[in-house]
């Protein structure tokens, strides 16, 4: 009888497998169609646009290439990357049949998700590089570098789109941006994913807490606590967009690598793919978000300008 138990409770959970496997993900729901058409429309647009605008202030105005400049610029690049991917992503979700050829399909599939990562991995830098500037300002002078800036955002570029190169030269599935083949889902790279985006979070929070904390503290006279506040802002605006946009999509992420292995039941397969897709969508979104970035930095940068010039003809006069 124990026996007959057991081949039972064996062929139950195969046919649990087999129905979680069997699953078509390949459908979303007609509402996140319809929601993803209408935020990446918008996110593609004024993404375009605010990127286009900050890289034509940057090159046009900006004399010298500063830390900060050469991290604006790689991050507009990324994001525009990303932008010029998104119609192609939504075209393939809405006409579920992809006619434009495998290696367009995977270089887009690249451009996509890797300039995902290249704008968290320069993001992180970005706050890295603050919290030393604010936090420790002599050590900033040895460690701050546009060349040493320079080599980092290379490295990053480098280290992501070698990683994106080996898991797409796997691909075996004809779909675009749906239906992944099991190469890409791997648990090597879920995990490599998820520790990138762990890490980076933590070092986020870490950095912007140390800051705020040490821009508190140094603001004594009234002039100084306005700017104080106005940088407190800025860094808690970064952070909350960093958390945002990409900590939904890592954990859709997560409970759908779940459902695919069947560690949960299968029918949370297809409720999940529509949240795994509503997050992406979110994570999109971080690129019209940077441009609050680009327009603090380029906007403080003219600050400093005007005061050295004002400064400089006062001298000037006073000669």
């Amino acid at each position: 009888m124990s026996a007959l138990n057991q081949t039972a409770g064996v062929n139950q959970s195969l046919l649990g497998a087999m129905n979680c496997t069997e699953v078509n993900t390949s459908m979303l729901s007609d509402s996140v169609k319809q929601f993803q058409v209408i935020v990446s429309l918008i996110t593609f647009v004024l993404g375009l646009v605010l990127n286009v605008a900050a890289l034509w202030s940057l090159c046009l105005k900006f004399k010298k290439w500063t830390v900060s400049a050469i991290y604006m610029t790689n991050l507009i690049i990324s994001d525009i990357l990303l932008l010029f991917s998104l119609p192609f992503k939504t075209y393939a979700y809405q006409t579920e049949v992809w006619h434009l050829g495998l290696g367009f399909c995977s270089l887009l599939e690249s451009l996509y998700y890797v300039n995902m990562y290249t704008s968290i991995l320069i993001i992180t830098l970005i706050s890295v590089d603050r919290y030393i500037a604010i936090k420790h300002p002599f050590l900033a002078r040895t460690l701050r570098s546009p060349k040493k800036t320079i080599i980092g955002c290379v490295v990053v570029w480098i280290i992501v789109w070698s990683s994106c190169i080996y898991i797409y030269l796997k691909k075996s599935s004809q779909n675009c941006f749906y239906n992944h083949s099991s190469s890409v889902w791997k648990l090597t790279t879920v995990v490599a994913l998820q520790s990138v985006f762990l890490i980076t979070a933590l070092i986020m929070i870490f950095c912007s807490a140390q800051i705020i904390r040490t821009l508190q503290r140094s603001s004594s006279l009234d002039t100084e606590r306005k700017d104080s506040s106005k940088s407190v802002k800025i860094v808690l605006s970064n952070l909350l967009t960093f958390l945002v946009c990409f900590t939904p999509y890592h954990v859709g992420m997560l409970l759908y690598f779940a459902a695919r292995n069947c560690w949960v039941p299968g029918s949370y397969m297809v409720p999940l793919r529509n949240f795994l897709q509503i997050c992406l969508c979110l994570a999109n979104v971080n690129c019209v978000l940077d441009a609050l970035y680009y327009y603090f930095v380029i906007n403080e940068f003219w600050k400093l300008s005007r005061n050295s010039l004002r400064a400089t003809n006062e001298i000037v006069k006073s000669n």
